[in-house]
């Protein structure tokens, strides 16, 4: 998008230039070339990376409704001794990725960073914005979800599929032999973590679990009262509900409505992210599993890993995978 703008052409024009198109123009390729090499040449004028003394990285959430990545807010604020420890000077922003406009906006508003780490929406847009700072030398490291197929330096976060994976198993092992229905619920459709947690989940069952029919509802409110509705909305449809896996937020309304219309006791409930409240109710048996990861961990390899790109440091994507948790009533807290 940057680079578009620098050359007054168009970005699926500075696409074919990168491809090496020879569709293009001469003239119009050399713009293009000219942009980038002006856009990296001002990076490059800053003396990044060996004559900086800190590292200014944009710490980037998208603008969703989300306990979850308001938790990854809290933590990347409360990250600052850190932070400066290892001469990073962070800043933080929301944006607005269902939006192409603002997206583009955004792209402007960071340019100067050193580097990105970012949560990224699988929009072909948000991937634009990662080829557009990667072309001018800003590693972009994305969080928690990921964008494989972008340009993106790396990711920090677990294996969301073995994530899902590990949920699929322990639904299969807690319902035995029983038959039925299990929903899988996923908040957004556009985050690739809950994607690849529904894949590594429908998996298992598949493989190992035929006695049990899944069903994919995504795109549910992660708000308590609008979980509520689904699940009774879900019961309703199912008569024949044994479990509901929930792949993102939302799961503390579920549990509180599964408790309130008496229907817990036949269904097993597993989730994601142990907060005060889940931990509570896995107490009280009205959530059986909750698989949780070390978020300021991830944030604080994700700083990291931005900085060991910029100081071209060997081993740089030797980035542990971070482990899944996996909370029962027994060790609830522990």
């Amino acid at each position: 998008m940057m680079i578009a703008r620098r050359a007054g052409v168009s970005v699926a024009t500075v696409d074919r230039v990168l491809r090496d198109d020879q569709a293009v123009r001469p003239a119009t390729a050399e713009r293009v070339h000219l942009a980038l090499a002006t856009l990296r040449d001002e990076r490059a004028s800053r003396g990044r990376p060996s004559k900086l003394t800190s590292f200014r990285v944009a710490f980037v959430l998208p603008q969703i409704n989300s306990r979850f990545l308001d938790h990854v807010e809290r933590n990347i604020a409360l990250s600052a001794s850190f932070f400066r420890e290892h001469r990073i000077i962070p800043s933080f922003y929301r944006c607005d990725f269902s939006s192409q406009r603002d997206t583009a906006a955004f792209s402007e508003q960071v340019a100067d960073y050193d580097a990105l780490v970012l949560v990224p929406l699988d929009y072909p847009w948000v991937e634009r914005l990662i080829e557009d700072m990667s072309a001018v030398n800003v590693p972009v490291v994305t969080v928690f979800s990921d964008l494989p197929a972008s340009h993106r330096a790396a990711y920090v976060g677990v294996d969301n599929r073995i994530a899902g994976r590990t949920a699929g198993l322990l639904m299969g092992r807690f319902l035995g032999s029983r038959l039925g229905t299990v929903a899988v619920l996923s908040a957004s459709s556009r985050l690739h973590d809950q994607l690849e947690r529904r894949i590594g989940f429908s998996q298992v069952l598949e493989e190992d679990f035929r006695n049990l029919r899944w069903i994919a509802e995504p795109d549910f409110a992660e708000d308590d009262d609008g979980a509520g509705l689904a699940a009774q909305g879900l019961l309703a449809r199912h008569p024949d509900l044994v479990g509901v896996y929930v792949t993102g937020g939302g799961i503390s309304g579920i549990a509180s409505a599964l408790q309130e219309s008496g229907d817990k006791s036949r269904l097993v409930l597993i989730g994601h992210e142990c907060t005060a409240e889940t931990r509570s109710q896995l107490s009280e048996r009205a959530i059986d599993v909750i698989l949780d990861q070390d978020v300021r961990g991830i944030v604080h390899w994700a700083g990291l890993a931005a900085i060991n790109f910029l100081n071209d440091v060997r081993g740089a994507l030797a980035i542990p995978t971070p482990e899944t948790r996996i909370y029962l009533r027994e060790n609830a807290h522990a």
